[in-house]
This record gives structure tokens, C-alpha cells and sequence, in this order.
């Protein structure tokens, strides 16, 4: 067994195998010179650096040997082998790379070390780009993993792409990163679909912030009871269709709101560091260039509208601002 696993490493050009390969003639090579007496080149740096630039075919010739045995050795021996395994090392660490790429353009690549990133779980053509396209207006910096069943080749530069058997497949989430991501956003083709991959997710990521978006009441309804910590964004959103009706134009403005890509403000949200008025914080705001609209406090789900609350700290403060304030 151990035999046949050394002829396969042998034959394959193993990385352990090629560092011994190149450990062993670097010492005959040292030993050889030695015994030709070139004195020149045994210190250990003037070995390198002459063996390095032998290898490279550099060639510098600042360092070369003196006596007729040295030039026969190098020429026979050290040249020959020096070279032949500097070449085999660059060829293979280029080939690494190139199947490392090529693995990642296929969906193939793993980023389960990456940790604080957004995943992207499920591909729709229209909402998809639309959705990076905002995570990379918004400039807060994270990178995007893209998880999604279908045959995609992954040639943008804004997001990698892990291609899944199924999107409730834990071992192609854990290798989306999902486990340490600090934000996952999860749209199926289907409720269903959606459902079944937000429990996977919310299974593996105990930390980050999910959201989903769903279509039917009823089953938004199911996923709260289960996931409370999970936040639903209904498709399409009767409220802001009705909202149109009443008050014409109010959909175009909620739209600019939500988007980092229009030129008008955008609102954003952050952490209450210090306990004061809801008036002073808008002050504070104010100051900054952001118009103050809601607060939220501990344990509330929904955000209120209210001049006479009280700020605490840990709370959060819904703003408007052409760019987000930093915090």
C-alpha cells in the first residue's frame, strides 16, 4: 500500500515529492562542488544565490566555478537537473492556479474561511443583478457570494458564484460561507423553495442578519413562528401598490429610498451609541446632513414615528442621507 502511494506521488509530480526531489540535488550539488574545491560557492548564501540563478537560467555570472571538475559537474549535473526542476515547480504552480480559477468560475470554489460577507441564496434573472448592483452602491465594502442552482460562469467581479446541487444542500452552503456571514438574503424560484433554504440557512447561521423574500401571507406567517429572528419582505408588496393609489408619485419616492444607485437620498439605519431626546438625536443627525424618521427600540419590531420617545442606547435610529454617515 505505502509503496504504491509513493509511485503515485512520484508520478504525479507530488508537491512534497518535487520539494524532496529539489532538497536532494541542492545537497549532491553542494557536495559535488565541495569535493571539486570550489570554495566560492559552498557558503550557505552564495549557494542559493548561484544555485538560484543557475536554476532560473538567469545566469548573473557574478559566481560561477573555477577549477575544470566544477564547470564538468555543473554542466553535467547541476544545470540539467537544476533547471529541469525549476521549470517542473513553475508549470505546476501556474497549473494550480489555473484549476484553482477555473474552479472558481464554474462555482466550484470554496469560501467557507470567509467570514462578515453578504450570500446571495437563489438566482432570478431580473432581482438578482439588481440586488448587487444596490449591495455595491450602498459601499459599506462586503464581499458577495452568489449561491444558486443554476449553470452560471462566474465572470463578474462584484460577487463570487457557488453553484448548488439544491438550495437547501448544507454542504454547498457551508461552502457559500453561509455558517460566518454576517448578512444572507434568500429567494427561491418558489415559497416553497424559499422556505426550505431559509430554515437550511437559519440552521447554520445562528449570528447574521436573514431576510427572504416571499410572495404568499400564510406561508411568511409559517416562517415567522419558526424563525422569529428572520426578517420577511413580501413580493409584490400590496402596501406600497395601495399606497400609489392614495397618494400618486409616494411609490416612485419609496423606491429612491430603498435604492443606493438614484441620486436622491437614501434611508439607512444605525446604532443609538448614546441615550438622549428623539429631538437631539435628530439634531445630531441633522448636523451630519441626515434627516431622522424613526426609532426602534429593544425587543420592537417595526419602527415608530415619534418626536416625544426617548432614545436609549442600542436602539436603532431609521435616517435619510444622500450617503451613509458613518457611525
Amino acid at each position: 500500500m505505502y509503496l504504491r502511494r509513493l509511485y503515485l506521488a512520484a508520478s504525479e509530480l507530488h508537491p512534497g515529492v518535487l520539494a524532496a526531489l529539489l532538497a536532494c540535488h541542492m545537497a549532491l550539488s553542494w557536495l559535488l562542488l565541495a569535493w571539486a574545491g570550489e570554495a566560492d560557492l559552498l557558503t550557505p548564501s552564495a549557494f542559493l544565490y548561484w544555485y538560484g540563478t543557475t536554476a532560473s537560467t538567469v545566469g548573473y555570472g557574478d559566481l560561477s566555478p573555477k577549477s575544470g571538475a566544477g564547470r564538468l559537474i555543473v554542466a553535467f549535473f547541476v544545470m540539467p537537473g537544476a533547471i529541469a526542476l525549476f521549470t517542473t515547480a513553475i508549470a505546476r504552480g501556474f497549473a494550480g492556479l489555473s484549476d484553482r480559477w477555473r474552479r472558481r468560475r464554474m462555482g466550484l470554489g470554496d469560501y467557507r474561511r470567509m467570514s462578515g460577507h453578504i450570500v446571495l441564496v437563489g438566482y432570478d434573472a431580473e432581482r438578482t443583478p439588481r440586488m448587487i448592483d444596490e449591495i455595491v452602491a450602498d459601499g459599506q465594502g462586503q464581499e458577495i457570494v452568489l449561491l444558486a442552482t443554476q449553470p452560471l460562469v462566474a465572470t463578474a467581479t462584484t460577487y463570487r458564484f457557488v453553484h448548488a446541487a439544491q438550495l437547501t444542500a448544507p454542504a454547498d452552503l457551508t461552502r457559500a460561507g453561509v455558517p460566518d456571514a454576517g448578512r444572507v438574503v434568500v429567494y427561491g424560484p418558489s415559497d416553497s423553495d424559499t422556505l426550505a433554504a431559509t430554515l437550511a440557512v437559519t440552521a447554520l447561521n445562528r449570528s447574521g442578519h436573514v431576510v427572504c423574500f416571499l410572495r404568499d401571507r400564510d406561508t411568511a406567517r409559517l416562517l415567522a413562528a419558526h424563525c422569529p429572528q428572520v426578517e420577511v419582505v413580501m413580493t409584490p408588496m400590496v402596501e406600497l401598490v395601495i399606497k400609489a393609489l392614495s397618494d400618486p408619485g409616494s411609490s416612485r419616492l419609496i423606491a429612491q429610498l430603498a435604492s443606493h444607485t438614484d441620486d436622491g437620498g437614501t434611508l439607512y439605519a444605525t446604532t443609538a451609541a448614546v441615550a438622549e431626546s428623539f429631538d437631539a438625536a435628530a439634531a445630531r443627525l441633522r448636523r451630519a446632513g441626515a434627516v431622522l424618521v424613526a426609532s426602534c427600540g429593544a425587543g420592537v419590531d417595526c419602527p415608530i414615528f415619534d418626536p416625544d420617545a426617548t432614545i436609549a442606547v442600542g436602539d436603532r435610529l431609521f435616517y435619510i442621507a444622500r450617503t451613509r454617515i458613518a457611525a
